[in-house]
């Protein structure tokens, strides 16, 4: 259990007293070509410009907003024949509010010239006069301009902002800017803020980059962020065109143009016992990329507060071959109500495998829960996908974890090397829960996961001589040959690692000779 003993962490010092609850969301699991759920969303309709020189006429037709029948939303801007555009914008406007807590959605933003995508909310007075906007305040969690009048490229930034009287035009605003040459629409992100009455906390995949607060708001201006007689409703929508100078034509762009959004969840932190668990929100991860693609047989992470009463650093029982699935002091973590084999737990992390027999259901997504001596945390829904194909790294320089056959265990062109991964999904021979992978006697070879097992280094391909489970670890491991042609560098390079028809991207070291 080599590798899995570098995934412990230390247990916090202190327990909190405060936890989240999930109070709203939208999974957006309904039937393929159906509108969103209409207890929840309604739209705005017509053109017009919209204050912002806008060149679509927003509909309620299933053609610019539809759920797809995959867990998805989909937002779509569409170009007719005759050259009139239409998209979709819809909110919770009179149906769900809420002031202070934690926001936080799943979307695959479009990208491109006169694309405006926004995930976003409002103050809920904005339609009386005296407070309409810019008084009623607006929030900016998810916005991004596309390629811009002056030929600039956005696709690598997203921009959070908050706007109010003062600071109407740009507003109060930070970028936060995607690592490692990644986009705003190359993936799903999670965008997320976290408001209270005197801050607002910005984070784009768990990264904080931008805090507003009261306190250091310019002289004169007004914070319309702390009066919860005026809570806020979101918004999602795709823009076509927009400000002169500001966004640039879409007349090039092709169409159409989509937003998918997995889901949006909103928390609210409340009083609980220093011995009651607690997820945290968006708190359960893979183990070895930190992002919440999971498969069935791959291992997660849970992260919360007061989940356990010490540190459990070995949970194999040598005498049934497995991990356990309770501490034996009333700790566990269902999947489903399935209990989950556990690696390792703290009072602020377990790791766990996801359960094989976990199904895959687009339309109902798993939901996690920690039990601690008979009492329950809040449930967490988990994204879970036939596999989630990722590699163990290590944080000195956030990339994967290689062993390469040669004198010194250098990383050279046509070196052979070992990567141990997670979340390849199902293999040829069947994987039971907790138990660690048969050491085959003959050494190992071949591809045993279904379908192609892909390595490329900085877009050159790699040759795979094995993929497939880690003898004697409840994970995964692949061999390959490292290809000529990438660049000698100190930094590491993108690594598109594909299983089971699923790619994962992460970093991997670059040759040092």
């Amino acid at each position: 259990m080599l590798v899995l003993a570098g995934m412990a962490a230390g247990n916090a010092a202190a327990q909190a007293t405060s936890g989240w609850n999930l109070i709203w969301s939208d999974e957006f699991s309904g039937a393929a070509n159906t509108p969103p759920d209409q207890t929840k969303w309604t739209y705005d309709l017509g053109g017009g410009g919209w204050g912002n020189s806008e060149l679509e006429t927003y509909t309620n037709s299933t053609q610019n907003v539809y759920q797809d029948g995959q867990g998805h939303l989909v937002i779509q801007a569409l170009r007719d024949s005759q050259g009139n555009y239409t998209s979709g914008r819809i909110k919770t406007e009179g149906l769900f509010s809420f002031s202070y807590g934690r926001i936080e959605a799943r979307i695959k933003p479009p990208y491109g010239a006169g694309i405006w995508p926004a995930f976003w909310m409002l103050g809920s007075d904005i339609n009386i006069p005296a407070d309409n906007w810019p008084v009623c305040g607006e929030v900016d969690i998810m916005e991004n301009f596309g390629a811009n009048t002056s030929g600039g490229n956005d696709g690598g930034f997203n921009h959070g902002s908050l706007h109010g009287p003062g600071y109407t035009g740009t507003g109060l605003t930070g970028q936060y800017t995607f690592p490692n040459g990644q986009s705003i629409s190359n993936d799903f992100h999670i965008f997320a803020l976290e408001w209270d009455p005197g801050s607002i906390q910005f984070f784009v995949d768990g990264n904080l980059y931008e805090t507003q607060t009261l306190s250091a708001l310019p002289a004169g201006d007004t914070w319309e962020f702390n009066n919860t007689q005026n809570p806020f409703f979101i918004i999602m929508n795709v823009a076509v065109g927009g400000i002169p100078g500001f966004i640039a034509s879409p007349s090039g762009t092709p169409f159409p143009q989509q937003m998918l959004v997995d889901w949006v969840r909103v928390y609210q932190s409340v009083p609980i016992a220093d011995t009651t668990p607690s997820i945290a929100p968006g708190g359960v991860l893979s183990a070895s990329s930190s992002l919440v693609n999971v498969a069935p047989g791959s291992l997660a992470t849970v992260y919360g507060v007061n989940l356990t009463d010490t540190v459990y650093a070995n949970l194999f029982d040598s005498s049934t071959g497995s991990f356990m699935t309770s501490t034996g002091t009333g700790i566990s973590v269902e999947v489903n109500g399935v209990a989950a084999p556990l690696v390792y737990a703290s009072s602020t992390q377990i790791n766990f495998q996801v359960p094989w027999e976990t199904s895959i259901t687009p339309t109902a997504p798993p939901s996690v829960q920690v039990v601690r001596n008979g009492a329950q945390s809040n449930i967490q829904p988990v994204t879970l996908a036939l596999a989630a194909p990722s590699a163990f790294i290590t944080y000195a320089n956030n990339a994967a974890i290689l062993t390469c056959y040669n004198d010194n265990n250098v990383v050279t062109a046509n070196a052979l090397c070992t990567l141990y991964g997670n979340g390849f999904g199902p293999k040829n021979s069947a994987s039971v829960d907790g138990v660690p992978a048969v050491v085959p006697s003959a050494g190992i070879s071949g591809l045993e996961v279904p379908g192609t097992c892909q390595l490329s280094i900085d877009g050159i391909p790699a040759v795979v001589t094995y993929c497939g489970a880690a003898p004697g670890e409840v994970i995964d491991q692949m061999n390959f040959t490292y290809p000529a042609g990438v660049a000698v560098s100190p930094t590491p390079t993108y690594a598109n690692l594909t299983a089971n028809g699923i790619s994962g991207y992460f970093l991997i070291p670059s040759p040092s000779q």
